[in-house]
Protein backbone atom coordinates (compact mmCIF):
# COMPACT_ATOMS: atom_id res chain seq x y z
CA UNK A 1 0.00 0.00 0.00
CA UNK A 2 1.24 3.34 -1.18
CA UNK A 3 2.29 5.80 1.83
CA UNK A 4 0.54 9.11 1.87
CA UNK A 5 3.01 11.97 1.40
CA UNK A 6 2.49 14.87 3.92
CA UNK A 7 4.14 17.89 3.57
CA UNK A 8 5.15 20.51 5.65
CA UNK A 9 4.72 23.23 3.74
CA UNK A 10 2.28 23.58 0.21
CA UNK A 11 2.37 26.40 -0.98
CA UNK A 12 -0.54 27.55 -3.68
CA UNK A 13 0.56 30.20 -5.88
CA UNK A 14 4.06 30.80 -7.21
CA UNK A 15 4.20 34.85 -7.24
CA UNK A 16 7.36 36.55 -5.96
CA UNK A 17 6.28 35.75 -2.44
CA UNK A 18 6.09 32.16 -2.73
CA UNK A 19 9.11 31.99 -4.65
CA UNK A 20 10.96 33.63 -1.88
CA UNK A 21 9.52 31.19 0.18
CA UNK A 22 10.42 28.14 -1.67
CA UNK A 23 14.28 29.65 -2.23
CA UNK A 24 14.48 29.60 1.97
CA UNK A 25 12.84 26.75 2.49
CA UNK A 26 15.05 25.19 0.23
CA UNK A 27 18.12 25.46 2.35
CA UNK A 28 16.20 23.94 5.27
CA UNK A 29 16.78 20.46 5.34
CA UNK A 30 14.18 19.38 7.68
CA UNK A 31 11.56 20.44 5.24
CA UNK A 32 9.60 18.58 2.63
CA UNK A 33 8.05 21.40 0.51
CA UNK A 34 5.64 21.27 -2.72
CA UNK A 35 4.80 24.55 -4.49
CA UNK A 36 1.99 25.01 -6.65
CA UNK A 37 0.65 27.50 -9.15
CA UNK A 38 -1.92 26.32 -12.36
CA UNK A 39 -0.13 28.77 -15.00
CA UNK A 40 2.67 26.38 -16.86
CA UNK A 41 5.30 28.97 -15.85
CA UNK A 42 6.82 31.80 -14.33
CA UNK A 43 6.26 35.11 -16.22
CA UNK A 44 5.86 38.14 -13.94
CA UNK A 45 3.40 40.47 -15.31
CA UNK A 46 4.71 40.21 -18.83
CA UNK A 47 2.31 42.66 -20.60
CA UNK A 48 3.90 45.05 -18.33
CA UNK A 49 7.47 44.45 -19.41
CA UNK A 50 8.30 47.67 -20.94
CA UNK A 51 11.96 48.13 -22.40
CA UNK A 52 13.60 50.38 -19.71
CA UNK A 53 10.88 50.15 -17.08
CA UNK A 54 12.23 49.40 -13.31
CA UNK A 55 11.26 48.03 -10.01
CA UNK A 56 10.54 50.56 -7.53
CA UNK A 57 13.22 48.53 -4.69
CA UNK A 58 16.90 48.06 -4.69
CA UNK A 59 18.44 44.87 -5.89
CA UNK A 60 19.68 43.57 -2.59
CA UNK A 61 15.57 43.57 -1.48
CA UNK A 62 15.54 40.34 -4.08
CA UNK A 63 13.63 37.04 -2.82
CA UNK A 64 15.73 36.17 -0.04
CA UNK A 65 18.49 38.75 0.49
CA UNK A 66 17.26 40.57 3.71
CA UNK A 67 16.42 37.01 5.93
CA UNK A 68 19.50 35.29 4.62
CA UNK A 69 21.69 37.14 2.83
CA UNK A 70 24.22 33.90 2.34
CA UNK A 71 21.64 32.27 0.29
CA UNK A 72 22.90 30.92 -3.55
CA UNK A 73 19.61 32.44 -4.57
CA UNK A 74 20.29 35.87 -3.97
CA UNK A 75 20.40 38.62 -7.03
CA UNK A 76 24.22 38.93 -7.09
CA UNK A 77 24.18 35.16 -7.58
CA UNK A 78 22.09 34.98 -10.20
CA UNK A 79 24.30 37.93 -11.94
CA UNK A 80 27.23 36.08 -11.61
CA UNK A 81 25.83 32.68 -13.03
CA UNK A 82 24.72 35.23 -16.13
CA UNK A 83 27.69 36.42 -16.50
CA UNK A 84 26.86 39.89 -16.03
CA UNK A 85 28.02 40.75 -12.37
CA UNK A 86 30.55 43.31 -13.68
CA UNK A 87 28.63 44.97 -16.12
CA UNK A 88 26.11 45.69 -13.18
CA UNK A 89 28.91 47.23 -10.86
CA UNK A 90 30.07 49.26 -14.04
CA UNK A 91 26.07 50.19 -15.08
CA UNK A 92 25.83 51.56 -11.33
CA UNK A 93 22.17 51.80 -11.06
CA UNK A 94 20.56 50.04 -7.85
CA UNK A 95 17.14 49.79 -9.50
CA UNK A 96 16.65 46.36 -11.24
CA UNK A 97 15.10 46.39 -14.22
CA UNK A 98 11.26 44.58 -14.70
CA UNK A 99 12.70 42.29 -17.69
CA UNK A 100 15.63 41.56 -15.36
CA UNK A 101 13.88 41.10 -12.41
CA UNK A 102 11.48 38.32 -14.15
CA UNK A 103 15.02 36.09 -15.67
CA UNK A 104 16.01 36.43 -12.22
CA UNK A 105 13.01 34.90 -10.44
CA UNK A 106 12.81 32.29 -13.48
CA UNK A 107 16.40 31.31 -12.56
CA UNK A 108 15.63 30.51 -8.99
CA UNK A 109 12.65 28.52 -10.31
CA UNK A 110 14.85 26.38 -12.48
CA UNK A 111 16.44 25.22 -9.25
CA UNK A 112 13.72 23.90 -6.92
CA UNK A 113 12.66 20.70 -7.23
CA UNK A 114 9.78 21.26 -5.33
CA UNK A 115 8.12 23.92 -7.75
CA UNK A 116 5.33 22.33 -9.74
CA UNK A 117 3.29 24.29 -12.77
CA UNK A 118 0.19 23.43 -14.39
CA UNK A 119 -0.95 22.76 -11.01
CA UNK A 120 -4.38 23.62 -10.49
CA UNK A 121 -5.73 24.33 -7.06
CA UNK A 122 -9.37 23.03 -6.76
CA UNK A 123 -10.60 22.55 -3.20
CA UNK A 124 -8.91 22.58 0.06
CA UNK A 125 -9.86 20.13 3.01
CA UNK A 126 -9.22 20.08 6.56
CA UNK A 127 -8.59 16.13 8.38
CA UNK A 128 -9.61 16.88 12.06
CA UNK A 129 -7.90 14.00 13.77
CA UNK A 130 -4.75 14.35 12.15
CA UNK A 131 -4.61 17.95 12.22
CA UNK A 132 -3.71 17.86 8.07
CA UNK A 133 -4.76 19.87 5.06
CA UNK A 134 -5.61 18.16 1.81
CA UNK A 135 -5.37 20.16 -1.51
CA UNK A 136 -6.76 18.72 -4.38
CA UNK A 137 -5.59 19.78 -7.55
CA UNK A 138 -6.27 19.13 -11.19
CA UNK A 139 -3.21 16.22 -10.86
CA UNK A 140 -3.61 14.86 -7.40
CA UNK A 141 -4.41 15.48 -4.01
CA UNK A 142 -1.50 16.30 -1.93
CA UNK A 143 -1.29 16.57 1.95
CA UNK A 144 0.04 19.29 4.04
CA UNK A 145 0.50 20.41 7.67
CA UNK A 146 0.79 24.08 6.62
CA UNK A 147 -0.52 26.28 3.97
CA UNK A 148 0.59 29.45 2.43
CA UNK A 149 -1.91 31.07 0.63
CA UNK A 150 -0.22 33.51 -2.19
CA UNK A 151 -2.29 33.47 -5.16
CA UNK A 152 -1.71 37.10 -5.69
CA UNK A 153 -4.03 40.18 -6.72
CA UNK A 154 -6.12 40.31 -9.51
CA UNK A 155 -6.48 43.47 -11.96
CA UNK A 156 -9.15 46.30 -10.75
CA UNK A 157 -11.68 46.92 -13.47
CA UNK A 158 -14.81 49.25 -12.46
CA UNK A 159 -17.98 47.69 -13.01
CA UNK A 160 -19.16 49.51 -15.33
CA UNK A 161 -16.43 48.07 -17.89
CA UNK A 162 -16.42 44.63 -16.69
CA UNK A 163 -18.29 43.20 -20.11
CA UNK A 164 -16.39 46.00 -22.35
CA UNK A 165 -13.12 44.30 -22.64
CA UNK A 166 -11.49 43.62 -25.57
CA UNK A 167 -8.40 45.02 -28.00
CA UNK A 168 -10.28 48.73 -27.74
CA UNK A 169 -10.67 48.60 -23.77
CA UNK A 170 -7.97 46.74 -21.52
CA UNK A 171 -6.21 46.53 -18.20
CA UNK A 172 -2.81 47.67 -18.09
CA UNK A 173 -1.54 44.59 -16.57
CA UNK A 174 -2.06 43.69 -20.48
CA UNK A 175 -0.81 46.41 -22.27
CA UNK A 176 1.89 44.77 -24.56
CA UNK A 177 -0.33 42.00 -25.85
CA UNK A 178 -2.25 45.12 -27.35
CA UNK A 179 0.84 47.61 -27.88
CA UNK A 180 0.43 46.50 -31.41
CA UNK A 181 -2.99 46.64 -32.62
CA UNK A 182 -3.02 49.73 -30.54
CA UNK A 183 -0.31 51.83 -32.31
CA UNK A 184 -2.96 51.60 -35.41
CA UNK A 185 -5.61 54.01 -33.24
CA UNK A 186 -5.83 57.62 -33.59
CA UNK A 187 -6.02 58.06 -30.42
CA UNK A 188 -5.61 56.81 -26.85
CA UNK A 189 -6.68 56.96 -23.21
CA UNK A 190 -4.61 56.07 -20.36
CA UNK A 191 -6.86 56.25 -17.19
CA UNK A 192 -4.83 56.36 -13.77
CA UNK A 193 -1.85 57.62 -11.69
CA UNK A 194 0.20 54.67 -10.60
CA UNK A 195 3.65 53.65 -12.52
CA UNK A 196 1.93 51.06 -14.54
CA UNK A 197 -0.16 54.50 -16.24
CA UNK A 198 3.04 56.54 -16.58
CA UNK A 199 5.46 53.57 -17.56
CA UNK A 200 2.84 53.28 -20.74
CA UNK A 201 2.29 56.97 -21.22
CA UNK A 202 6.20 57.31 -21.47
CA UNK A 203 6.48 54.21 -23.77
CA UNK A 204 3.43 55.90 -25.85
CA UNK A 205 4.85 59.51 -25.96
CA UNK A 206 8.21 58.59 -27.26
CA UNK A 207 5.67 57.60 -30.49
CA UNK A 208 2.92 60.12 -30.26
CA UNK A 209 2.88 61.08 -33.58
CA UNK A 210 1.21 57.70 -34.30
CA UNK A 211 -1.85 59.15 -32.70
CA UNK A 212 -3.40 61.64 -35.15
CA UNK A 213 -6.51 62.38 -32.76
CA UNK A 214 -3.91 62.57 -30.00
CA UNK A 215 -2.37 60.71 -26.49
CA UNK A 216 -4.40 61.42 -23.38
CA UNK A 217 -3.54 60.83 -19.33
CA UNK A 218 -6.30 61.27 -17.14
CA UNK A 219 -5.98 61.02 -13.03
CA UNK A 220 -8.70 61.34 -10.21
CA UNK A 221 -5.61 62.33 -8.10
CA UNK A 222 -4.98 66.12 -7.55
CA UNK A 223 -1.56 65.61 -9.10
CA UNK A 224 0.71 63.46 -10.76
CA UNK A 225 2.24 62.48 -7.40
CA UNK A 226 6.25 60.57 -6.69
CA UNK A 227 6.34 57.63 -4.56
CA UNK A 228 7.80 59.23 -1.53
CA UNK A 229 11.30 58.31 -0.89
CA UNK A 230 13.13 60.31 1.24
CA UNK A 231 15.37 58.38 3.88
CA UNK A 232 12.81 58.83 6.72
CA UNK A 233 9.74 57.53 5.15
CA UNK A 234 11.69 54.38 4.13
CA UNK A 235 11.81 53.46 7.85
CA UNK A 236 8.44 52.99 7.46
CA UNK A 237 9.08 49.69 5.19
CA UNK A 238 10.48 47.91 7.89
CA UNK A 239 9.31 45.48 10.49
CA UNK A 240 8.81 48.20 13.33
CA UNK A 241 6.30 50.02 11.21
CA UNK A 242 4.34 46.65 10.54
CA UNK A 243 4.58 46.35 14.40
CA UNK A 244 3.59 49.80 15.13
CA UNK A 245 0.51 49.35 12.48
CA UNK A 246 -0.32 46.22 13.36
CA UNK A 247 -1.31 47.28 16.75
CA UNK A 248 -4.07 50.09 15.96
CA UNK A 249 -7.78 49.71 15.91
CA UNK A 250 -9.38 48.19 12.61
CA UNK A 251 -11.11 51.76 11.85
CA UNK A 252 -7.13 54.03 12.40
CA UNK A 253 -5.39 51.83 10.07
CA UNK A 254 -8.29 52.25 7.55
CA UNK A 255 -8.27 55.97 8.41
CA UNK A 256 -4.10 55.59 8.02
CA UNK A 257 -4.37 53.43 4.69
CA UNK A 258 -6.43 56.10 3.08
CA UNK A 259 -3.64 58.55 3.54
CA UNK A 260 -0.83 56.89 2.43
CA UNK A 261 -1.23 56.20 -1.46
CA UNK A 262 2.43 57.86 -1.98
CA UNK A 263 4.02 55.35 -0.32
CA UNK A 264 3.17 53.03 -2.28
CA UNK A 265 0.97 54.03 -5.52
CA UNK A 266 3.04 56.78 -6.44
CA UNK A 267 5.43 57.47 -9.66
CA UNK A 268 9.15 56.86 -9.87
CA UNK A 269 10.54 61.24 -9.15
CA UNK A 270 13.46 59.91 -11.89
CA UNK A 271 10.24 59.04 -14.50
CA UNK A 272 8.12 62.18 -13.61
CA UNK A 273 10.98 63.95 -14.98
CA UNK A 274 11.79 61.66 -18.17
CA UNK A 275 8.12 62.47 -18.85
CA UNK A 276 8.56 65.90 -18.55
CA UNK A 277 12.12 66.41 -19.97
CA UNK A 278 10.43 64.11 -23.36
CA UNK A 279 7.36 66.53 -23.51
CA UNK A 280 9.43 69.43 -23.27
CA UNK A 281 11.58 68.47 -26.05
CA UNK A 282 8.85 67.56 -28.42
CA UNK A 283 7.44 71.04 -27.43
CA UNK A 284 10.69 72.61 -28.68
CA UNK A 285 9.89 71.09 -32.09
CA UNK A 286 6.45 72.04 -32.03
CA UNK A 287 5.74 69.44 -34.80
CA UNK A 288 4.16 66.33 -32.97
CA UNK A 289 0.35 65.61 -32.73
CA UNK A 290 -2.00 66.17 -29.25
CA UNK A 291 -1.19 65.23 -25.84
CA UNK A 292 -2.72 66.28 -22.49
CA UNK A 293 -2.60 65.37 -19.25
CA UNK A 294 -5.78 65.78 -16.69
CA UNK A 295 -6.19 65.58 -13.09
CA UNK A 296 -8.95 65.46 -10.64
CA UNK A 297 -10.59 63.77 -13.35
CA UNK A 298 -12.85 60.70 -11.86
CA UNK A 299 -14.04 58.19 -14.25
CA UNK A 300 -17.76 57.39 -13.94
CA UNK A 301 -18.81 55.12 -16.70
CA UNK A 302 -17.82 53.71 -20.22
CA UNK A 303 -19.90 53.33 -23.32
CA UNK A 304 -18.81 51.92 -26.78
CA UNK A 305 -20.59 52.56 -29.92
CA UNK A 306 -19.20 52.22 -33.57
CA UNK A 307 -15.75 51.81 -32.77
CA UNK A 308 -15.74 54.11 -30.39
CA UNK A 309 -15.54 54.49 -27.03
CA UNK A 310 -16.89 57.42 -24.76
CA UNK A 311 -15.57 58.07 -21.53
CA UNK A 312 -17.93 59.81 -18.84
CA UNK A 313 -15.75 61.54 -16.31
CA UNK A 314 -16.64 63.83 -13.12
CA UNK A 315 -13.97 66.77 -12.49
CA UNK A 316 -13.95 66.38 -8.95
CA UNK A 317 -13.20 70.22 -8.15
CA UNK A 318 -15.61 71.68 -10.40
CA UNK A 319 -17.95 68.46 -9.42
CA UNK A 320 -18.82 68.86 -13.06
CA UNK A 321 -19.02 66.11 -15.87
CA UNK A 322 -17.62 65.89 -19.29
CA UNK A 323 -17.44 63.33 -21.66
CA UNK A 324 -14.37 62.65 -23.64
CA UNK A 325 -14.00 60.06 -26.54
CA UNK A 326 -11.58 57.65 -28.19
CA UNK A 327 -10.10 54.89 -29.98
CA UNK A 328 -9.09 52.85 -26.91
CA UNK A 329 -8.46 53.21 -23.48
CA UNK A 330 -5.98 51.59 -21.00
CA UNK A 331 -7.65 51.32 -17.75
CA UNK A 332 -4.26 51.70 -15.20
CA UNK A 333 -6.86 50.85 -12.35
CA UNK A 334 -4.53 48.99 -10.51
CA UNK A 335 -4.89 45.88 -8.46
CA UNK A 336 -7.63 43.90 -6.02
CA UNK A 337 -7.63 40.69 -3.78
CA UNK A 338 -9.92 37.88 -4.04
CA UNK A 339 -10.70 35.18 -2.20
CA UNK A 340 -10.23 32.25 -3.55
CA UNK A 341 -13.44 29.21 -3.95
CA UNK A 342 -10.99 26.79 -3.40
CA UNK A 343 -11.00 27.25 0.99
CA UNK A 344 -14.91 27.42 1.11
CA UNK A 345 -14.23 23.98 2.71
CA UNK A 346 -12.55 25.34 5.26
CA UNK A 347 -14.23 28.17 5.73
CA UNK A 348 -14.60 27.62 9.18
CA UNK A 349 -10.85 26.67 10.08
CA UNK A 350 -10.50 30.46 9.21
CA UNK A 351 -10.96 33.61 11.17
CA UNK A 352 -12.63 36.49 9.19
CA UNK A 353 -13.40 40.03 10.32
CA UNK A 354 -16.45 42.15 10.54
CA UNK A 355 -16.22 42.37 6.52
CA UNK A 356 -15.76 39.06 5.64
CA UNK A 357 -11.50 39.89 4.94
CA UNK A 358 -9.46 37.47 6.64
CA UNK A 359 -8.48 38.40 10.19
CA UNK A 360 -4.65 38.19 9.93
CA UNK A 361 -2.30 37.38 12.99
CA UNK A 362 1.05 38.82 13.18
CA UNK A 363 2.71 35.98 12.12
CA UNK A 364 0.23 36.32 9.23
CA UNK A 365 -1.14 33.06 9.71
CA UNK A 366 -5.03 33.58 9.18
CA UNK A 367 -6.50 30.42 11.72
CA UNK A 368 -6.07 29.38 15.60
CA UNK A 369 -3.52 26.77 14.88
CA UNK A 370 -1.41 28.35 12.90
CA UNK A 371 -1.33 26.23 9.96
CA UNK A 372 -2.78 28.40 7.39
CA UNK A 373 -0.63 31.74 6.30
CA UNK A 374 -1.36 34.42 3.63
CA UNK A 375 1.12 36.38 1.55
CA UNK A 376 -0.20 39.92 0.75
CA UNK A 377 -3.59 39.35 1.89
CA UNK A 378 -3.10 41.97 4.90
CA UNK A 379 -2.74 45.27 3.76
CA UNK A 380 -5.96 45.91 6.35
CA UNK A 381 -3.88 44.65 9.23
CA UNK A 382 -0.69 45.00 8.15
CA UNK A 383 -0.52 48.37 6.60
CA UNK A 384 0.96 49.04 2.90
CA UNK A 385 3.89 47.29 3.49
CA UNK A 386 1.97 43.86 2.40
CA UNK A 387 2.01 44.08 -1.29
CA UNK A 388 5.84 45.57 -1.08
CA UNK A 389 8.06 43.28 -2.88
CA UNK A 390 11.29 44.52 -0.47
CA UNK A 391 9.56 42.92 2.73
CA UNK A 392 8.96 39.82 1.37
CA UNK A 393 11.58 37.85 2.48
CA UNK A 394 10.82 39.69 6.53
CA UNK A 395 7.45 38.14 5.76
CA UNK A 396 8.73 34.72 4.77
CA UNK A 397 11.13 34.48 7.75
CA UNK A 398 8.19 35.04 10.01
CA UNK A 399 6.47 32.35 8.65
CA UNK A 400 9.36 29.84 8.71
CA UNK A 401 10.05 31.01 12.36
CA UNK A 402 6.57 30.19 13.70
CA UNK A 403 6.46 26.84 11.32
CA UNK A 404 9.51 25.30 12.41
CA UNK A 405 8.61 26.54 16.23
CA UNK A 406 11.52 28.20 16.81
CA UNK A 407 13.79 31.30 15.23
CA UNK A 408 15.63 29.48 12.51
CA UNK A 409 15.94 33.21 11.28
CA UNK A 410 17.43 36.15 12.80
CA UNK A 411 14.81 39.13 12.76
CA UNK A 412 15.93 42.39 13.08
CA UNK A 413 14.09 44.64 15.66
CA UNK A 414 14.44 48.37 16.74
CA UNK A 415 15.70 49.50 13.08
CA UNK A 416 14.34 52.75 13.32
CA UNK A 417 15.94 55.92 14.61
CA UNK A 418 12.01 57.43 14.65
CA UNK A 419 9.42 56.02 17.03
CA UNK A 420 5.76 55.65 15.90
CA UNK A 421 4.15 55.47 18.83
CA UNK A 422 4.35 57.34 22.26
CA UNK A 423 7.32 57.97 23.48
CA UNK A 424 8.52 55.17 26.01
Amino acid sequence: MKTKTIYDIIGIGIGPFNLGLAALCNNIPQLNCLFIDKKDGFDWHPGLLIPGTHLQIPFYADLVTLADPCSKFNYMAFLKARKRLFRFGIHENNFVSRKEYNQYCQWIVQQIPSIKFNCSCEVIGYHERERIYSITTNLDTFHAKHIVIGIGTVPNIPKFAENLQSSNCFHSDDYLFHKKALLKKKSVTIVGSGQSAAEIFYDLLQVRNQFTEGLNWFTRSERFFPMEYSKLTLEMSTPDYIDHFYSLDAAMKKQILSRQAMLYKGINFSLINDIYDLLHSQGIDGVYNPVSLHTNCELENIKVKQNKITLEFLHKEFDKSFIHVTDTVILATGYQNQTPSFIKPIHSQIQWDENNCYKVNRNYSIDGNNQVFVQNAEMHTHGFDAADLSLGPYRNAVILNSILGHPHFDIEKDICFQNFGIPK
